[in-house]
């Protein structure tokens, strides 16, 4: 059994507590260092809070998180005594560089990257410093965690000429053992209004006024149904602006995993790509590079996806065939797409889909342990067991 000690930005991110949950369910103690951008949740691991931090920048949160964690006497013990330090996110990889450096110790860094931030692309000397400062906290960790092969290939390579170890860990779904992936059923409109769907965080406003632009072309040809929860302080008007659209119906947000069936049933495709932080090609767009829990969601429960060809989500569904891309993320690329579509080609790519392994869009414990392994971590010997302890803070 490892000690794992996760230092994270935000502790009410359910992507976060699935990862830590996924280590711990290897038997392996965790220790979860954290910031949060709510209530602070429930969790069977001890906690060490570093308090709310709202919606602020990154530079922000990172001077806030290091501020209140340099004066907690219980960090330094925690850091000496861990076989592991996981940082998610350039400010905790920040963070637990200087932990240990203060105290010491030895145990090797793991940098996750989910997203490349805004900060770190352009030409200003604000972003310049940003990469330099990030080069030499990478100089220090043992590996890179990444979320998509693009995060290496468009940014980490080209613009960090980082060339030291990496691991791809994909977001697949965490789903209990028990839960069988669903079985594809005849869920097609057929003449009726084709289902597009919008699932997952809702927090972009290009796709956003993409689908809008769609919906109002096209009108009773297509329903636009959004599921997930709206992130307000990038769409403050999500409500006024489908409010006079009657092909556009919000379903509110959803439990995971088990309440994702019901939206995925409801629609007869998916609108899988990210178009938030678009770049040009010396820059390296965040949305261009990442790989969106959408496809992996779709994919478990059979429905097909459309994204834009040449962005690392094109390539990815071209890969595995679980639907169709554009060549231009406008919406006359995506009604000439919808509008192509047949019933039988929607029910032959959700067939495509069933053949594929549940591994392409399931997370395993052995994709875990092939993750810690990356970094140095082997696996517990019984397989698993519990934490040597449990408190919060």
């Amino acid at each position: 059994m490892a000690r794992l000690v996760c230092f994270a930005s935000d502790l009410t991110d359910v992507a976060q507590l699935r990862r830590l949950a996924s280590f711990q369910a290897l038997g392996h103690e965790v220790i979860s260092v954290a910031s949060r951008k709510g209530p602070l949740p429930v969790v069977n691991w001890q906690n060490i809070d570093l308090g709310e931090i709202g919606q602020h920048g990154l530079l922000r949160r990172g001077r806030l998180a290091l501020a209140t964690a340099l004066r907690d006497p219980r960090l330094a013990p925690l850091v000496q005594q861990a076989d592991l330090l996981v940082a998610r996110n350039v400010d905790m990889l920040a963070l637990a560089a200087a932990l240990r450096l203060r105290c010491g110790a030895t145990a090797p860094i793991a940098y996750e990257v989910l997203d490349i931030h805004s900060l770190f692309e352009g030409a200003s000397l604000k972003s310049r410093m940003a990469r330099w400062g990030e080069r030499r906290l990478m100089a220090g960790a043992e590996v890179l965690w990444l979320s998509s092969p693009g995060f290496y290939t468009g940014y980490f390579a080209p613009v960090q000429s980082y060339s030291g170890p990496w691991h791809l860990v994909e977001n697949k779904m965490v789903v209990p053992e028990d839960m069988a992936r669903p079985v594809p059923n005849d869920r097609v409109s057929g003449g009726d209004a084709l289902r597009l769907g919008w699932i997952g965080a809702i927090r972009c406003r290009p796709s956003f006024e993409l689908l809008l632009c769609v919906a109002e072309q096209m009108g009773q040809a297509v329903e636009v149904h959004i599921h997930g929860k709206i992130h307000d302080h990038v769409l403050p008007d999500f409500h006024a602006r489908i409010a006079g659209l009657g092909n556009v119906i919000f379903h509110g947000a959803y439990a995971y995993p088990h309440g994702l069936a019901a939206c995925y049933d409801n629609c007869d495709v998916v609108w899988a790509q990210d178009l938030w932080q678009m770049g040009d090609p010396l820059q390296s767009g965040n949305s261009d590079l990442l790989l969106p829990n959408r496809i992996y969601e779709a994919g478990w429960h059979g429905c097909p996806v459309i994204a834009v060809s040449g962005m690392e989500t094109g390539h990815k569904i071209e890969a595995t065939g679980q639907g169709w891309t554009l060549a231009s993320a406008d919406a006359e690329a995506l009604i000439r797409c919808l509008q192509s579509l047949t019933p039988s080609e929607i029910a032959a790519a959700r067939q495509r889909i069933a053949e594929l392994p549940e591994t392409v869009f399931r997370q395993t414990p052995a994709d875990v342990v092939a993750l810690l392994a990356s970094a140095g971590v082997e696996p517990c010997s019984s397989g698993a067991g519990a934490p040597r302890s449990k408190s919060g803070a």
